[in-house]
Order: C-alpha cells, then structure tokens, then sequence
C-alpha cells in the first residue's frame, strides 16, 4: 500500500536557534538509535504560535530527506517535548492504526527500501527526496500481530550485535593484556 494512504507526510521546518528556546529543534544527529534521542538535547528554538501546529506528537515517525548517507527513519516517543522536526525530515503524522509506527521505521531502515528511496533520490550534490517519493512508497502492511513479532525480533538482532561487539571487546582486551604480560616475564 502507497505510504501516502497509511500517513500524512508533512515537512520539517526550517528555524533560528536561540539559547533561551523552550522547543526542542529536532535533527538527525540528535537521534542515538532510530527511537532514542540524546539525553542531553536542550530545547534551542523560540516558541509561537504557529509552532504549536507542527510539534510532534508520540508515534510519528520523522524521514531523513536529504543526505548522503541514507533516509533513515526515526521514532518520535515524545521523550523530548515540545519539539518539531527541522527541514532535514519529512514527518509521518496520524498513522493508520492498522500499522504500527516501530514497523514503519524498521520497513523504510531495510537496506531494500533505502536502496529504493536512493535511486529514487534527486540531486548528485545533496541527494534528497521530498514529499512526492516518499509518498509513493509502497509498504506491505500484514496483521498487527505479524508487525510486532516483526519489531520485536529487530530489536533482538540489535541487541545481539552489540553484545556481539562487546564479547569481541572483552576478547581483544584479554588477549592484549595476555600478551602483554608475556611480554614482561
């Protein structure tokens, strides 16, 4: 199904930073997973009225839309409010309830649909994609459940890897200090 029939898709903004801001100006690089954001994030724009209309609310799903490193999606958990989205993303907004949005996120992260929304993709200098491609975008939408048990063992790969990458960590550190130790006897 058409993303453009599952969501709204509305633009980022485009803002000045303030060091008095009370909303919080959402960018890529503030993103530590694709549903995390930096603890340490402070709020940096100026409110007004016609911010209100744009903040973000639990559940939407931001989309880089220029870059050249991918359109990576992220998930907005409200941890962080009020924030709107800078010009960077597109925003998905008022997501059909037959789809959850942490599928959403994981489906546009595959490698395939970023191969997709790459070739897709405008521009040789700054690579971008705007609201017309992405809307075009066909997602397969099986049963919640399937889409759960789908997020679910995504984050599970997510957290082998790491511990993957701890393990080998730990093990080069333990040969390091094994050799070292040859080394002084």
């Amino acid at each position: 199904m058409k993303l453009s029939l599952l969501a709204n898709i509305a633009s980022g903004l485009n803002q000045k930073r303030h060091p008095q801001g009370t909303v919080y100006y959402l960018q890529a690089r503030d993103f530590i997973k694709s549903d995390l954001l930096d603890i340490n994030l402070k709020p940096s724009i100026v409110n007004n009225s016609k911010l209100e209309t744009h903040y973000l609310q639990k559940g939407d799903v931001l989309v880089l839309s220029k870059g050249h490193h991918d359109f990576n999606a992220f998930l907005y958990n409200e941890d962080k409010f009020p924030a709107v989205a800078s010009s960077i993303f597109l925003v998905l907004k008022d997501i059909d309830i037959k789809v959850l949005p942490e599928y959403l996120v994981w489906y546009i992260n595959l490698e395939l649909t970023q191969q997709q929304l790459v070739s897709s993709s405008r521009g040789s200098a700054l690579p971008s994609i705007n609201k017309k491609i992405l809307s075009e975008l066909e997602v397969p939408v099986p049963e919640l459940q399937i889409q759960q048990n789908i997020v679910a063992l995504s984050k599970l790969k997510e957290e082998e890897t790491k511990l993957i990458e701890r393990i080998n960590k730990l093990k080069s550190r333990a040969l390091e200090i094994n050799l070292i130790e040859r080394i002084n006897n």
